[in-house]
């Protein structure tokens, strides 16, 4: 072959491969869909096609698939665009996952129309605009998953609507506005998780009305004003994770009913005030209580002595009061806690020698702060927070204790201490 007719033939080669780029990227989507599926893609009930490499946007001739009944599943690819309206055509569909793609635009209002769907799941994507209130109709949703979707706005009341919910992720997201009451229709929820979102006012007292919650995490928003006390109703709750928020006032003791409870994260906040009164009556508060393994009352304006009740906590493995205005001696009674592998309680104002069997924790559980707290019997000296930090005692190593995921874990209050509790969690 002469090489003007191989230049030709490549210059054609060269002209066609731009056209299908410029006018190809489209049906390339589709094909590639066509070409992962057995059959003709008009006669599918289901498409399952996750981390199989698909890139560019989703096809509207989807919507034109009278035969999808069940599934759509294009989760953990590349796809990007909007998610075309045309989905809502689906009327039948029962699963729609589109998550972990590049998907952008707003969560159009014609998905409301998908009223059979059982799930949907649009998480890890790089959505934008409100979550639409059309998905109040989805009243089979079971599972709705909206979580680091980009999403912003007020959440809608009509997510009320949705009363069969068992799993409901909206966190990560820049939403705003109160939390609607509206969702204390959500009875089937055995979690109500709303984290990292701007989500502002007070904690809707509705709440209460989820009996079959086991943990309710509303940490690093804006939430305001008291802490409900119809939370005390939550019998089954394990968790109760408020922390990282602007709640103040007192904490109400009816959270000295929440027999289950294991983990309470109260830390970052504005409690203070005085103990409740209505603390000192309830004689089995530390009893209610004893099933604490971590307890978190940190970085509020919490003041008084520490409680001795907090000795009768003796399943706590960790407990953090830094960085209040407690003041006093350390309690003797909390040599009970022998299963405390980590202990932080500086920062505050407290005076005396160190329980003989907290000697084994380092230095800075103890300073800076607390400047009349007697250390010599630990092989300090004298006072602990006199001391500059070159010559306190090693810190251990941050592998040792890492912090949890999204905020420090906080056991729960032994009330029974309804002192502590009262002073420490009682945060006013």
């Amino acid at each position: 072959m002469d090489a003007p007719n191989l230049f030709v033939r490549m210059l054609i080669l060269v002209i066609l491969y731009e056209c299908g780029l410029k006018s190809g990227v489209h049906a390339s989507t589709i094909e590639q869909i066509g070409s992962l599926v057995e059959g003709p893609l008009e006669n599918q009930s289901s498409i399952s096609l996750s981390f199989k490499g698909l890139s560019g946007p989703i096809p509207p001739e989807l919507g034109s698939l009278i035969n999808l009944d069940y599934s759509l599943v294009l989760a953990y690819n590349n796809l990007s665009g909007p998610i075309p309206p045309e989905l809502g055509s689906l009327t039948n569909l029962i699963y729609l996952d589109l998550s972990n793609n590049k998907l952008s635009g707003p969560i159009p209002p014609e998905l409301g129309s998908l009223t059979n769907l059982r799930d949907l799941d649009l998480t890890y994507n790089r959505l934008s605009g409100p979550i639409p209130r059309e998905l109040g109709s989805l009243t089979n949703l079971t599972g709705l998953h909206l979580a680091s979707s980009g999403l912003s706005g007020p959440i809608p009341p009509e997510l009320g609507s949705l009363t069969n919910l068992a799993d409901l992720d909206i966190s990560f997201n820049d939403l705003s506005g109160p939390v609607p009451p509206e969702l204390g229709s959500l009875t089937n929820l055995p979690g109500f998780s709303i984290i990292y979102t701007n989500v502002s006012g007070p904690i809707p007292p509705e709440l209460g009305s989820l009996t079959n919650l086991t943990y309710v995490d509303l940490r690093s928003n804006n939430f305001s004003g008291p802490i409900p006390p119809e939370l005390g109703s939550l019998i089954n709750l394990a968790g109760l994770y408020l922390s990282g928020n602007k709640l103040s006032r007192p904490i109400p003791p009816e959270l000295g009913s929440l027999i289950n409870l294991a983990d309470l994260y109260l830390h970052r906040n504005d409690l203070s005030g005085p103990i409740p009164p209505e603390l000192g009556s309830l004689t089995n508060l530390t009893d209610f209580l004893t099933n604490l393994t971590s307890l978190d009352l940190s970085h509020n304006n919490l003041s008084g002595p520490i409680p001795p009740e907090i000795g009768s906590l003796t399943k706590l493995t960790s407990l953090d009061l830094s960085h209040n205005n407690f003041f006093g001696p350390i309690p003797p009674e909390l040599n009970n806690l022998t299963s405390l592998t980590e202990l932080k309680i500086s920062g505050n104002n407290l005076s005396g020698p160190i329980p003989p069997s907290f000697c084994r924790f380092y230095r800075s559980s103890f300073s800076p702060g607390n400047l009349e707290l007697v250390c010599n019997n630990c092989g300090y000296s004298s006072l602990c927070g006199a001391v500059p930090p070159s010559s306190w005692s090693p810190s251990p190593p941050s592998s040792t204790s890492p912090p949890p995921p999204v905020g420090p874990i906080v056991g729960a209050v032994a009330a029974g201490a309804a002192s502590l509790l009262a002073v420490a969690i009682l945060g006013y």
